[in-house]
């Protein structure tokens, strides 16, 4: 049909509208011919614009042809339309055969595609198709031209170059005549003569055109990059926004902090970091040059960073965060709680003693462990230190309540207070007349004698010091368990540049002779119970029970020091009873607790010392010293 109506006049329009009104099959034939006729001259630009046609909804026509006299309307309607658009407007049939191939490349210039509307029986009316350009830009008409709007009439000269714009090949349409391949013309090199001239056919290259590019890969007025910045490829930034991941190591309240801050997107590409907001009073501050954070954490617990961030040579910024967690200090976790006043044997959290010699010093401290602080409880530990009036001997005791009986801080101050009076009274009578003879006259026959003495005198002290717990227990109507302790004692006499020594050991804790140069003497072996952390008490069993063997004697020259201690001290620096041999951690204790005896108030300070932090070490902790 678009053949014949190209050609047809006014004298056709009766025919074909008789053969519409009376042949059915030729309205379902014609009727698509005639939807695209109309809906082509009706979209054109001015009165009688381009013969554009896009796809048009068939209900759009149908709603118009629901009966045989709509539809003799709309072909009336249309011949009369076309008739007058001949006259100014070529159709594809009428324009030479250049000109038509012009037009059929201006189609193909589209990324808009006609989709046949035609049902199978119909016979389709093809017409090019048109691109929508930017309203700005000269667009080419239908005779080769290009106008700068509808009222732009006036033909213009245009060089034909490759074609610069996307293209979409259109579907070739049977009804209208081929036409050889035509370059679109761009519409950046459009040139505009001064007077205007008449439309002419535009020569066509005879070399063939290689297809263009799809309209995805053109990008028309693209900005320029900065000559100072890469481009970021498009492997290098996610188009979108991707998951990224922040980490930073915990850091401790009090403690220096120094840690990088390592970032990664989903993919596994590192991420630079250009600031991070810390909590104000956090203590810590952010170094982008080294992307760490570093300083000394003065805030506690699970912080979420907000930070900027991008990809390493880029420019574009991005936000993000990052989780801190902040461990308390240990220091921090522990309360101090008073112990019930109502329960009985009170007892101070802390003592201290200083007691000046002749060209000697002896002190003692002991203090109430962070775990009896938490827990509310009392000191179990406790000690005896005394000088004699005659003789001049020195007594050192400590003893360690079990933590597990009720009233063992008072089994300890029952047991150092009665063994240290019995040493002392022994050591300014008889006996310490007795072991001074020996002393005297020291050689191998004198030092096993003198061994012999401090047996049965320890003995006697060790006697003592279980009658009196019994007693106390039997008051209270307790069980002499409830009452359980440690104890450690040592007689010392310097006698010029010698110092003989005896001791008594029962359960752990140590004593030893310690010499500067790192030399150490230990004066028996602590007790071990049958599990890790038990030992033995001092009860009437042990009386008869390898006694011998708690007791040591020995003559030392030039010795510096002898200290005494309970496991509150020996067993954060020890830990084992190989470490108790160890003359390399015994030169570390020395080295920490000598600043204290160098002090104006060597008790007060040894006190004060005893307060440190060890990891999973919080008992009390007592220790007495001979220097």
């Amino acid at each position: 049909m678009a053949a014949s109506m190209c050609g047809v006049d006014r004298g056709d329009t009766v025919s074909e509208k008789s053969k519409w009104s009376a042949n059915a099959d030729l309205r379902a034939r014609t009727a698509p011919a005639v939807e695209l006729l109309v809906d082509g001259i009706l979209s054109g630009n001015g009165t009688f614009g381009s013969l554009r046609m896009p796809t048009f909804a068939k209900a759009h026509i149908q709603s118009f042809a629901k009966s045989d006299e709509a539809c003799d309307l709309v072909l009336n309607f249309a011949m009369e339309l076309y008739r007058r658009a001949k006259v100014h407007r070529p159709c594809a049939s009428d324009i030479p055969a250049v000109q038509a191939g012009e037009i059929a490349e201006k189609a193909q210039a589209s990324p808009l595609s006609i989709e046949p509307k035609a049902e199978p029986t119909a016979t389709p009316f093809a017409l090019p198709s048109i691109t929508k350009l930017d309203p700005m830009q000269p667009s080419p008409n239908d005779s080769g031209a290009a106008t700068t709007g509808p009222a732009d009439t006036a033909p213009r000269d245009v060089v034909q170059p490759e074609a610069a714009q996307p293209v979409q090949q259109a579907e070739a349409k049977p009804e209208c005549p081929a036409a050889p391949e035509a370059q679109t013309p761009a519409p950046e090199q459009v040139i505009t003569p001064a007077a205007p001239m008449p439309a002419a056919p535009v020569a066509v290259p005879t070399t063939p055109v290689s297809p263009a590019p799809s309209p995805m890969q053109v990008s028309i007025n693209k900005p320029a990059t900065p000559p100072d910045r890469v481009a970021p490829s498009a492997s290098a930034i996610p188009a979108t926004t991707p998951h990224t991941r922040f980490v930073l190591a915990n850091c401790k309240v009090g403690t220096y902090y120094t840690a990088k801050i390592e970032g990664k997107d989903s993919a596994g590409r590192e991420l630079e970091v250009l600031d991070i907001a810390v909590p104000q009073g956090f203590g810590l501050s952010f170094e982008m040059a080294t992307q760490h954070v570093t300083g000394v954490p003065a805030l506690a617990g699970d912080f979420v960073l907000p930070l900027q961030w991008r990809y390493p040579g880029h420019a574009s910024r991005q936000t993000g965060e990052c989780r801190l967690t902040s461990n308390p200090d240990p220091r921090s976790l522990w309360k101090v709680v008073e112990p019930d006043p109502a329960l009985p044997y009170q007892k101070p959290h802390l003592a201290q003693q200083l007691i000046e010699g002749d060209g000697f010093r002896m002190v003692a401290a002991s203090r109430r462990g962070r775990s009896h602080e938490h827990g509310g409880t009392f000191r179990d530990d406790d000690f005896f230190m005394a000088s004699t009036l005659n003789n001049g001997w020195n007594v050192l005791i400590v003893a360690d309540g079990a933590g597990s009986a009720e009233f063992s801080r008072e089994g300890s101050r029952i047991a150092v207070q009665t063994a240290g009076r019995a040493l002392v009274d022994d050591l300014e009578g008889e006996f310490g007349a007795k072991v001074n003879g020996l002393i005297a006259t020291w050689d191998a026959n004198s030092a096993i004698a003198f061994g012999t003495e401090f047996h049965y005198c320890f003995h006697r002290m060790a006697t003592l010091a279980v009658q009196g717990i019994e007693q106390a227990a039997g008051e209270r109507g307790a069980p002499v368990r409830s009452y359980a302790t440690t104890l450690l004692a040592a007689a010392i006499k310097r006698d010029g540049g010698n110092t003989f020594l005896a001791t008594f050991w029962m359960g752990d804790g140590a004593i030893a002779a310690y010499w500067s140069t790192g030399t150490v003497k230990l004066m028996g072996t602590p007790d071990g119970g049958e599990f890790a952390g038990q030992t033995r008490f001092l009860d009437r069993a042990t009386l008869a029970e390898s006694f011998a063997k708690r007791v040591s004697i020995g003559r030392y020259g030039d010795l510096p020091a002898i200290v005494l201690m309970t496991d509150g001290v020996s067993d954060p620096y020890f830990e084992t009873d190989n470490g108790l041999a160890d003359p390399a951690k015994w030169g570390a204790l020395w080295q920490d607790i000598e600043p204290s005896l160098k002090s104006d108030d060597p008790a007060v300070a040894l006190v004060d010392w005893l307060h440190f932090f060890r990891q999973g070490h919080h008992d009390d902790r007592t220790i007495t010293l001979l220097w």
